[in-house]
C-alpha cells in the first residue's frame, strides 16, 4: 500500500521519520540514562527505540536472570547488519544475560535451497566463529541449530499453521 513503511531483514522501504516508524511498531524510545553501561550503538542512538526493554532493565537492576534469543540464517556471508546485531547480543550478555543463538538451517533449505550440510558449515565458520572474534563468550552462548530439535520444529509447526487449534 502507498506511504506505508516496510522493514524486514532484506530491505527498507522507509521514511527516515523515527518517531513515525517508532509509533508504527508500537516502539518505545531507548533512554540512555537509564541504561547501564551503554555501548556505542546506544551512545551513538543506533538503537533508539525498543518494545519491553525495561523489563529486562528491572531484570539488571533486581539481579534477576534473563535471556535473549537471535538468530542466524547460515544462506550467505556475514555483513555489517549481523556484527551490529552480534554488539548488541554482546551488551546483553555483558550485563548478565543468557544467551541463545538458534541456526535457521532449515528456513535456509526452504527459502534459499542451502543444503543442510552447507548451512551447518557455513553457521560455524562464518558466524559462530565471528561471534566470538566479535566478543560474544562462547562458554556463555548456547547455539542450536532447528533440524537438531525436533520437539521446537514439530511446535513451530503447530503455532504457524493458520487456525489451527493447539493439539500437542
Amino acid at each position: 500500500m502507498a506511504g506505508e513503511s516496510r522493514i524486514d531483514p532484506w530491505s527498507s522501504q522507509q521514511s527516515t521519520d523515527y518517531a513515525k516508524i517508532r509509533d508504527n511498531f508500537g516502539l518505545s524510545d531507548v533512554e540512555i540514562s537509564k541504561i547501564p553501561n551503554p555501548n556505542q550503538l546506544h551512545r551513538r542512538g543506533i538503537v533508539f527505540a525498543h518494545r519491553d526493554l525495561d523489563v529486562i532493565l528491572g531484570c539488571i537492576d533486581r539481579g534477576d536472570d534473563f535471556g535473549v534469543l537471535t538468530g542466524l540464517m547460515p544462506s550467505g556471508k556475514m555483513h555489517l547488519g549481523h556484527s551490529m546485531v552480534i554488539d548488541q547480543v554482546r551488551w546483553f550478555q555483558d550485563q548478565g544475560g543468557d544467551i541463545t543463538v538458534t541456526v535457521a538451517d532449515l528456513e535456509a533449505l526452504a527459502t534459499r535451497g542451502t543444503s543442510l550440510k552447507e548451512g551447518r558449515k557455513l553457521a560455524l565458520s562464518e558466524y559462530i566463529l565471528n561471534y566470538a572474534a566479535l566478543g560474544l563468550d562462547p562458554e556463555k552462548t548456547n547455539v542450536y541449530f532447528q533440524s537438531m530439535r525436533p520437539d521446537v520444529q514439530r511446535l513451530g509447526f503447530i503455532l504457524g499453521k493458520k487456525n489451527q487449534s493447539l493439539r500437542i
